[in-house]
């Protein structure tokens, strides 16, 4: 007979079995909490659907990926160029996000869509692995869900997500969170200790690789250590020293990277005091967007001066904030993580040190947010923890803001749809912004509808007090006019656009290729030479270009120089093999000619132009059955093949 536990003992086991039982609902799977992340995510990739149908546009995503020939080859040399950390691109280091656009081009070519879907997926990851980061946190399974849809549609995401040159962006995160997570079960979990720091500092290294915001992270450990209850012990500041040493060698790396895109003139317009207000000022603006996300754009600029009183309220009213969390709020431990978050991780990108010409975007709160999705998670959980009676009002006021957020979230996607949606967007929140009209002007050119141009850029100069960088819209006119038959109105904006900016290769460039349509070669080759002695020493199209003006002079053997250098820096690049094959034609040195069109071929056999060259060679050098076929397959290929050349090959032949 089985004999029963005494009446306390009883007692104990029941309470321990109903802790067995309740211990299941404590993981992130048995809490069901999976399940409403689920469609969180699903929800969101509808929000951004729109994404998958856009083109590339010309705000950096040429750069990036369409004309950056980094990406265009996936050959050792060409990953070690990527990783080369004198490599910058648009002003950054961020060879991962590189060699992420590198295997996509791969596959893809300039096709816009591969890009977006990536972006796309790896912003789901990443509202994955912050639902389990406020898991972690929290344990708070109403708190989660909150925190993981406003990072999953908020409508400040889009810029970040639909973006394809804002890779960086997605793919930093991805590293930053999986970090995060790695540190927490470091100082958590007493298990596999060691295998978690290493985690950590790798996924760091990552993350660092992406982009150079990341170079924050440290911070944000010590804030995981706050929240733990950790002590401070000289241990626990030891082992972040490495982080600290990694931040600080990659900041460098940063701060040399943005000096080569005109930081350094961006310093001068703006003097340390008005730095320090814009940073303020984008603390409100921040705080603002947070609650009304909407009229949004890919560009804010600066205001111009007789305007900045909004600036002056919006910098005033963040102090007044700071200073209130800090009065009455700072022994509230989910307030101080949640603003020390988003402080800690948005401070390098409030223009203290300028980034781009923008005063805020979009963009940069794709991780701060987090901070602030915390502290509404909590707070609404708490209240209706509190007062359960307001959960089924409070969870439909929560359904109905997601869903107006998914909804502008979608809209806003839709806006980056081409050149001409997202410029007219920023146009139609300031109608005097400069950026938009020289943007859209680019886009016109591309079209060659010259006309429309010359109106945008006209009035990107008009509006120019905002504009530091007008030198570029004195560059595209300068462009426009020579394209029409107007050189000398070309030359004198390239003048110009010199004249404000004395290092900017494209008008240097572009005058250069001027002065070649002109026949001034002498001084196209003092323009090609100029950059490639002061500006840069790798310009391959500076060595093509003034390769092309030697062989106009009659100067074959420095094109020849010229040609050879321009291969060594890109192997691939069919054009210099072709006219570098042309010159040795000319010279009689038929095998030489034909070693550089076969190479021609290699890096292009879409060109007929470059089998009917091989096909000259070819004859020229006896060797009539080669001619013959590439005679044949140019003629396949829509070139004029003289009827006469084919019966002389055949007749060469015995045919």
């Amino acid at each position: 007979m089985k004999k029963s536990l005494p009446k306390k003992e009883l007692k104990y086991a029941k309470k321990a079995k109903m802790k067995k039982k309740s211990s299941a609902t404590d993981t992130f799977a048995g809490s069901g909490t999976i399940y409403w992340i689920a469609g969180i995510i699903l929800l969101a990739f509808f929000c951004f659907i729109p994404a998958l149908t856009n083109n590339l546009v010309n705000w950096d995503d040429y750069n990036y990926i369409r004309d950056n020939p980094y990406v265009q080859n996936l050959s050792p040399g060409a990953i070690a160029s990527i990783f080369n950390v004198n490599t910058f691109i648009m002003g950054n280091y961020h060879p991962l996000t590189i060699l992420s656009y590198a295997f996509e081009y791969k596959i893809a070519g300039a096709n816009p869509f591969l890009y977006h879907f990536d972006n796309i997926l790896i912003h789901l990851f990443n509202i994955f692995l912050v639902s389990l980061l406020a898991w972690l946190l929290t344990k708070k399974k109403y708190a989660v869900i909150i925190i993981t849809a406003l990072f999953a549609v908020h409508p400040m995401r889009v810029e970040s997500v639909v973006w394809a040159a804002e890779r960086k962006d997605v793919l930093y995160t991805f590293f930053y969170l999986l970090a995060l997570l790695s540190y927490i079960y470091y100082v958590t979990v007493s298990k596999n200790r060691t295998r978690s720091y290493i985690l950590a500092f790798v996924f760091f290294l990552f993350s660092i690789l992406s982009k150079g915001q990341a170079v924050v992270l440290p911070l944000t450990f010590l804030l995981i250590d706050y929240w733990y209850d950790k002590k401070i012990e000289i241990k626990m500041l030891l082992n972040k020293i490495p982080f600290f040493v990694l931040s600080l060698i990659f900041g460098g790396i940063a701060i040399h990277a943005q000096s080569s895109s005109l930081t350094e003139e961006r310093l001068i317009s703006h003097s340390f005091v008005e730095r320090i207000i814009y940073a303020a000022y984008n603390l409100s603006a921040y705080l603002y967007k947070l609650v009304y996300p909407y009229d949004l754009a890919c560009y804010y600029g600066y205001p111009m001066r007789s305007a900045m009183t909004p600036v002056y309220l919006g910098a005033a009213l963040a102090i007044v904030i700071l200073v209130l969390l800090f009065v009455f709020y700072r022994k509230n431990k989910v307030v101080v993580f949640g603003t020390l978050f988003f402080l800690f991780t948005i401070f390098i990108v409030i223009q203290l040190m300028p980034i781009g010409n923008a005063i805020i975007a979009d963009r940069y709160t794709y991780i701060p947010y987090f901070g602030l999705f915390f502290i509404i998670g909590i707070l609404l959980d708490t209240l209706v923890s509190q007062k359960p009676k307001l959960r089924t009002v409070v969870t439909g006021i929560l359904f109905v803001q997601i869903g107006i957020f998914g909804f502008s979230s979608f809209l806003q996607a839709g806006t980056w749809k081409n050149n001409i949606t997202l410029w007219n967007r920023v146009i139609s929140n300031n109608p005097k912004e400069p950026v938009a009209y020289n943007n859209i002007a680019i886009d016109y050119m591309d079209t060659k509808n010259y006309d429309k141009a010359k109106a945008s850029l006209f009035l990107a100069i008009k509006n120019s007090e905002t504009y530091p960088e007008v030198y570029r819209s004195y560059h595209n006119l300068g462009k426009a006019f020579s394209e029409t038959g107007k050189p000398e109105t070309g030359l004198l904006y390239y003048d110009t656009s010199i004249m404000i900016a004395n290092t900017y290769l494209d008008a240097y460039f572009g005058r250069g290729l001027t002065y070649t349509d002109m026949g001034k070669y002498d001084k196209a080759i003092a323009d090609f030479s100029f950059i490639i002695n002061h500006l840069n020493p790798n310009d391959v199209q500076s060595y093509y270009s003034r390769a092309v003006a030697y062989n106009k002079k009659g100067l074959p053997d420095s094109a020849l120089t010229d040609y050879s250098r321009a291969v060594q820096i890109q192997p691939d690049y069919a054009k210099a093999y072709t006219n570098r094959g042309n010159i040795f034609f000319n010279q009689g040195k038929f095998q030489d000619a034909i070693f550089n069109y076969n190479e021609a071929v290699r890096y292009d056999s879409t060109s007929g132009i470059n089998f009917m060259n091989r096909s000259f060679a070819y004859f020229r050098n006896g060797d009539y059955q080669p001619a013959l076929n590439d005679a044949l397959r140019a003629q396949g290929m829509k070139v004029n093949v003289p009827e006469q050349y084919i019966t002389d090959l055949n007749k060469a032949l015995g045919k």
